[in-house]
């Protein structure tokens, strides 16, 4: 198998840092979809690209007259609602938003292996590459999943990656199973009733209940890492009344983050935390409501695309580690999971590397080599190894 070119190479670097400079956050992937437009088909020129799929998706096909199956691979496009503190040339242009979860080198290091394919194309069967918006908020899935034109496409086998700092760079992880955790957004609101601050036993304060919630929240977390027991539940934010000091408070809302190795645990976690919810404002004499946000299942790896995937690094040269327990984060590749035969994995992106949201994050352009020699090698295996159910 054939190394980028030079000229390839500085393409995709360029492209990437292009992406780095004008972020869109989950939904509004308009103008980064039009970008990569634009550099498939001027440099790569696949044989179909489907627009507009669940939203902003682009799919590039890479297509054989002779029969195999549908290897899809997938990059996520979404930026971030991080303020960046880059002096790079390329930092974000738009203030409060920037690629700080790696998404640029995701799409860059994907059409770096579109100029792999376009040289050496499926013997039988084809490959898609799937740049997929709004993964961040956990909608994008669902949305390519609901289109038409992705069902008839009806891919056999799918693949994913994130890059992760704190691991050497281009080094594999991965595990069968588990290796995303389901996640959820629990947004409270208590309503109770404002008086004047001179007076506050005229009213009814959520203050009490909101700071027990926040108190308790923590114990519905357990300390055990499996797929067994883990959750987490995180207070991501808080707010008491109005910034006014002549008004004692008459509401509240409070956000949750809750989390789970597994969705078998998901419901009996959300049960708990509505149940302390339930408690706490009856307590208070308060009204209480809940609504749920960004929903993520857990991505599920079938054990033999998680086996390939290791041979396949192998033999891109690069360490292919398993990992004993699931990712703490949170990915909406496991809608493809739950669906396809698939996996998602890791590749370091550098033990220095800040990690990911921090406002210091870029994605290594040395990754995009390493990824999409990678990726080729799976796509290959797969299009040519006969998986089991």
């Amino acid at each position: 198998m054939t190394s980028l070119g030079d000229a390839e190479l500085a393409l995709c670097h360029q492209i990437r840092q292009e992406l780095h400079r004008y972020p869109e956050l989950s939904g509004a992937e308009s103008d980064t979809a039009e970008r990569l437009q634009r550099f498939l088909a001027a440099h790569i020129r696949p044989d179909r690209v489907l627009t507009g799929v669940g939203g902003h998706g682009v799919l590039a096909l890479f297509d054989n007259p002779h029969p195999g199956p549908t290897v899809l691979l997938r990059a996520d496009m979404d930026a971030v609602a991080v303020h960046e503190t880059s002096v790079a040339s390329y930092r974000s242009v738009h203030e409060g938003k920037a690629h700080m979860c790696g998404h640029d080198g995701h799409m860059a290091t994907l059409l770096a292996l579109g100029f792999r394919l376009a040289r050496e194309r499926p013997e039988a069967g084809r490959v898609g590459l799937l740049f997929q918006p709004a993964e961040e908020d956990g909608t994008g899935a669902m949305a390519i999943l609901a289109d038409e034109r992705f069902q008839a496409l009806a891919p056999d086998y799918v693949i994913g990656w994130h890059n992760l700092p704190g691991t050497a760079l281009g080094t594999l992880l991965v595990r069968a199973g588990s290796f995303a955790c389901a996640s959820c957004g629990m947004a409270i609101t208590l309503t109770g009733k404002t008086s004047h601050a001179a007076k506050p036993e005229d009213g009814v304060s959520p203050q009490v209940a909101m700071c027990r919630l926040m108190e308790r929240f923590s114990a519905l977390s357990t300390p055990v890492e499996n797929d067994e027991a883990f959750a987490l539940a995180t207070v991501v934010y808080a707010r008491l009344g109005e910034p006014a000091f002549g008004i004692a408070p008459g509401d509240a809302t409070v956000m949750v983050t809750l989390r789970t190795a597994a969705d078998h645990r998901m419901q009996a976690l959300r049960q708990k935390a509505e149940a302390l919810v339930q408690h706490e404002a009856e307590q208070a004499s308060l009204q209480w409501s809940i609504r749920y946000h960004d929903e993520f299942a857990a991505t599920e790896n079938h054990p033999a695309v998680v086996a390939l995937m290791m041979g396949a690094a192998e033999e891109a040269g690069l360490v292919a580690e398993t990992v004993d327990r699931p990712m703490r984060w949170s990915e909406d590749f496991g809608q493809f999971t739950r669906r396809f035969q698939g996996a998602l994995c890791c590749l370091g992106s550098g033990e220095s590397c800040p990690q990911l949201h921090n406002p210091d994050y870029d994605f290594p352009d040395a990754l995009i080599e390493q990824g999409s020699h990678f990726m080729l090698h799976a796509a290959k295996r797969l299009l040519s190894v006969s998986m089991p159910a």
